[in-house]
């Protein structure tokens, strides 16, 4: 194998780079400040010209900051939201305890160091004591180069006396878009890269921590201490590294380097050459632990870890890795020069879950690695060898191989070339046993009863699986090694005198009669419906356009295969049910005829598009791994054709979950519910939400309803991205469901109504929509395939809905009053397993549903009768015994206890000009309201009651006479369009006599 020299070399050709890299440190500085200061930039209302040392007194652009020499204990502070164009480049050095430091004020989104496409967007030239924390740093440009977001570069002036540059602090970034090259000299270009081109920059107690690095070429980060007599204190921490084109990070000649705590994946997708997500070179006693790699794409190496040549003392521990084309980890040494070397390399307490190529790989002449207790998983699928020795001048000797559990339910074997020295001892090997499968004089072969073996998922946290039963025969098997790090992958203690367990798991064992919930290993079913089109149609494939066609001839296998031809040809398969944070592979075959080019991909999972060419003239079977977002459940395959002549076929696509799901199954366990009046602030405990969005819900915006503002998501023929679907389960046996919903769709699509749920792709609904206009729609769907019909609605704000089950028949019903309804549309039959029932709201935007009640009536029960209407007025009655809820009251007005209707007190007007009044809030806009009371005439008094400030005309009654004691009067009004309240009054105009009321009554018009 060939792999990457990395020894002095070329200085004659870098001389140039660092001539051109030298041209930025050349700035002869403006000031010096005074030590201690902090200063402010806002690119917004900074000016240049002033002292910098306030936030009213920024300054305003690089040039200025570039320009002065900055003191121990300085602080440049970037105004949150700016955004700076070029190269930071601030001069000066910090001192031991009094580091510069680069961060951000105020609030708002991290400050933006935008490079351009210069060498490096942040540059640091011969400095040390700098700490840069909270941006955002990009350096795109339109074609690659040589560029990084960060250089740290200088020379240190000699190899046996260097200067070392100390303390670099890289913190809190967020680092993407630099566009580097991955040719030529790739390594020394990317995310943050610590390297003088002279080769002899030394560096010390560098830390680079809790950063995002991604979306970059060519490397995430490239920690080069120089020499490891010199350089100690590197450390690459808790950093997430996607989507770079070649390696994750890499520390190099330094003594105790640590990697660890790092999530990588995604590596490895943009360059050709040998590259490795996370790995040492040239060090001594090195850590990489507690990391999590995945997804290393094809190419040479793309394992998840490793040890290179010229190391010694390296421990790869407590780290997962899954889903890596190449394997797990490398240990490598070039044998081509005789003073390269490789030794003492510890390999242990690791986990790998369904790695490709070779799990473990030693390439060269490697000596005296050991592995010992990790564990391993390969499912039936896999061909990945366990063991691979590749030859490079020479074979590795002397390696150990000491309580690894190896679950190979595979077809891979070892390949241990010329090696020598092997000692296999106390392993154990389940499953598959290839005739290459090494001699072990304490082999066990048992079934190592592990909880739940292949489940892990995306997180270092998923691994409960891998723990052991009590009843496991790998308990208490292994040999005692010495030095053996004193704990597990979980954190149980390893103990240092008694035998271990075997594989990575050192604890008791779990109780098989008792034991907690455990993931499960991802399914190989295909998810896609009609995958081969053996149906003759577009069946499932709803989204088809321009020249698709299902044809019968040419297929893959079977009758049936889908043939594009033409321009902007294309179909769509929407797939619900899929698990959030969970990796998948998609296959297709695909053959090209006359010069056609078309692709199969997917799309809406929460990621970035992902498409593969098919324009080969025979079947050739491709494929995707791609991974869903943090809370997407569902995905779009797609087969598109751009244009061109020409046709390309698809046959016998294939998507399979590839990692097991974050916590196990995603489907949420559902208790059997019934109705609910919501009546309180707080949700009941039956509901179960689908993809809720909390900020749409409010149990509070309209006491006693359920208010859901719908928004855009479906989960009609294939789609699933609706959300906030309120469910409970449903009791066995025949049932009516009820709601009253208030609220009238507005925009295409929105609705919001009943439902009966087993799944996005099967369901029953009757909603109220806005489609060509307003429409009652009953909704039948199975496996994504939906009946559907619509009636018009001509009804108010205010709608009865109804759905009514009879065995596996299904009616929808609307209504204006509740009381009688009208049938939308025909019944439907759908057989709905285990149904879930509730409510939905969504299709659109522009419509709240307030929903008053859901009810659930047993096929044995009458409907519920409707409640009695809300009484809207407080102190109706004026019970209280004083102007409580009638805040204004004047002239003549008080509470009498001498004249009552009901109860001890009325209120009472005398005098003239008196009266009270109430404003009642929270109406509905356009609505009926009735307003009731009793009166009573005393001495000739004359008085009214009435409504006003409801978007409508003064409304009052009079007619309260002498001698008739208490007269009930009421009068009907509507609210005006835009109206949500309105002023109920009792006024007095005349002197004489006075008038008694009691026993108001305000309650909307029941329709």
């Amino acid at each position: 194998m060939t792999r990457r020299p990395w020894h002095q070399m070329n200085k004659l050709i870098l001389a140039a780079i660092l001539i051109l890299a030298s041209v930025l440190s050349v700035m002869v500085p403006s000031t010096v400040r005074a030590a201690g200061t902090s200063y402010y930039v806002d690119a917004a209302g900074g000016s240049d010209s002033n002292t910098g040392s306030s936030e009213t007194q920024a300054w305003k652009t690089l040039d200025k900051v570039n320009a002065t020499v900055f003191q121990p204990g300085d602080r440049i502070l970037f105004k949150a939201g700016g955004v700076w164009t070029g190269t930071l480049s601030p001069q000066g050095s910090g001192s031991e305890g009094s580091p510069i430091q680069i961060d951000r004020y105020s609030e708002g989104a991290k400050p933006l160091i935008a490079g351009g496409g210069a060498a490096a967007a942040v540059y640091f030239y011969n400095q040390e004591q700098w700490e840069v924390r909270n941006l955002e740093i990009t350096n795109n440009a339109a074609s690659p180069g040589e560029r990084r977001g960060i250089h740290v570069s200088g020379s240190s002036g000699s190899w046996t006396n260097p200067k070392v540059y100390k303390h670099f602090v890289f913190e809190n970034l967020d680092i993407h878009q630099v566009k580097g090259t991955t040719a030529t000299d790739y390594v020394h270009n990317g995310g943050i890269i610590v390297w003088g081109p002279d080769w002899d920059l030394h560096v010390s107690d560098v830390v680079i921590k809790n950063n995002h690095i991604y979306s970059l070429d060519s490397v995430g980060i490239y920690l080069n201490g120089a020499q490891r007599t010199y350089s100690t204190g590197l450390k690459v921490q808790n950093n997430v590294i996607n989507d770079v084109a070649a390696d994750g990070a890499v520390v190099l000649n330094t003594t105790g380097g640590v990697i660890e705590h790092n999530v990588v994946y995604d590596t490895h997708v943009r360059a050709s050459g040998y590259h490795v997500p996370l790995w040492v070179w040239g060090t001594k006693d090195a850590v990489i632990q507690y990391n999590e790699v995945y997804n290393t794409a094809p190419g040479g190496d793309a394992m998840a870890y490793d040890a290179d040549y010229n190391s010694d003392g390296t421990i790869i521990q407590y780290n997962y890795s899954h889903h890596n084309a190449g394997g797990m980890v490398l240990v490598v040494n070039d044998g081509t020069t005789a003073s390269n070397y490789n030794t003492n390399t510890v390999v242990r307490y690791n986990i790998s879950e369904n790695d490709g190529e070779a799990v473990f790989n030693l390439n060269g002449p490697v000596s005296s690695a050991k592995f010992y207790n990790n564990t391993v998983y390969l499912p039936l699928t896999s061909s990945t060898k366990v063991v691979n020795y590749g030859f490079w001048d020479g074979y590795a000797s002397n390696t150990a191989f000491y309580n690894n559990l190896i679950y190979n339910l595979g077809t891979g074997g070892y390949q241990f070339g010329s090696s020598t020295g092997n000692i296999f001892d106390n392993n154990l090997f389940y499953g598959n046993h290839p005739s290459s499968e090494p001699a072990d004089p304490h082999k066990i072969t048992a079934d190592p009863k592990l909880a739940s073996p292949g489940s892990g998922g995306i997180g270092r946290d998923t691994l409960a699986g891998y723990q052991l039963l009590n009843t496991s025969p790998a308990i208490g098997s292994g040999r005692i090694i010495s030095g053996n790090g004193g704990s597990d992958y979980f954190g149980n203690p390893v103990p240092a005198g008694t035998a271990p367990n075997i594989g990575a798991y050192q604890g008791a064992g779990l109780d098989p009669n008792n034991l907690p919930p455990l993931p499960q290993p991802p399914s190989q079913n295909n998810l896609l419906l009609n995958p081969g089109f053996e149906t003759g149609d577009f069946s499932n494939w709803p989204l088809h356009y321009n020249g698709a066609s299902i044809v019968n001839t040419g297929a893959h296998t079977g009758t049936y295969a889908a043939a594009l031809t033409g321009n902007y040809a294309g179909m769509e398969q929407n797939i619900g049910g899929l698990h959030p944070n969970t990796m998948y592979k998609l296959y297709a075959f695909g053959a090209a005829s006359g010069g056609g080019s078309a692709v199969f991909g997917v799309k809406n999972h929460g990621n970035a598009e992902q498409s593969v060419y098919m324009t080969s003239i025979a079947y050739t079977r491709k494929e995707i791994t791609f991974t869903t977002g943090a809370s997407s459940t569902s995905a779009t395959i797609f087969l598109y054709k751009a244009g061109g002549s020409g046709q390309v076929t698809f046959d016998d696509l294939e998507l399979i979950q590839f990692s097991a799901s974050p916590a196990g199954p995603a489907d949420p366990v559902f208790t059997e519910g019934g109705s609910d009046e919501f009546a309180g602030p707080d949700l009941d405990g039956q509901w179960t939400w689908v993809r809720e969005n909390s900020a749409a819900w409010s149990l509070t915006a309209n006491p006693g309803s359920m208010r859901i503002t719908a928004e855009s998501g479906e989960i009609a023929e294939g789609a699933a991205t609706a959300k906030n679907i309120l469910l409970t389960g449903a009791p066995e046996g025949d049932w009516t469901l009820e709601t009253r919903l208030t609220g009238l769709p507005a925009s295409p699509w929105a609705q919001g109504g009943l439902i009966v749920y087993e799944s996005d792709a099967t369901f029953v609904r009757i909603t109220r929509m806005y489609g060509t206009g307003n429409e009652f729609q009953f909704t039948a769907q199975k496996n994504t395939v939906r009946q559907h019909v619509e009636t018009a609605d001509t009804l108010g704000s205010a709608v009865y809905l109804r759905l009514v089950k009879t065995g596996d028949t299904y009616s929808g019903f609307y209504s204006a009053d509740g009381v009688s309804y009208q049938q939308a549309g025909a019944d439907q039959t759908v057989e709905i397993a285990e149904p879930k029932i509730g409510l939905f709201t969504g299709g659109g935007t522009g419509f709240t549903a307030d929903y008053d009640y859901f009810r659930f009536i047993p096929a044995e029960s009458e409907p519920e009768p409707e409640p009695e209407p809300v009484n809207l007025l407080q102190n109706p009655g004026f019970e209280s015994g004083d102007f409580t809820g009638w805040a204004v009251h004047y002239n003549g007005s008080s509470l009498s206890d001498t004249a009552p209707h009901t109860g001890d007190y009325s209120a009472k007007l005398s005098g003239s000009a008196s009266g009270m009044e109430q404003t009642v809030s929270g109406l509905l806009p356009g609505t009926a309201y009735r307003l009731s009371g009793f009166g009573q005439s005393v001495s000739g008094g004359v008085a009214v009651f009435g409504v006003k400030n409801y978007g409508g005309t003064f409304t009052d009654a009079w007619g309260f006479e002498q001698g008739t004691g208490y007269v009930q009067k009421e009068i009907e009004f509507t609210t005006g369009s835009a109206s949500t309240s309105a002023t109920i009054y009792l006024y007095k105009g005349s002197a004489g006599g006075e008038v008694h009321f009691d026993d108001l009554v305000l309650t909307e018009v029941q329709q």
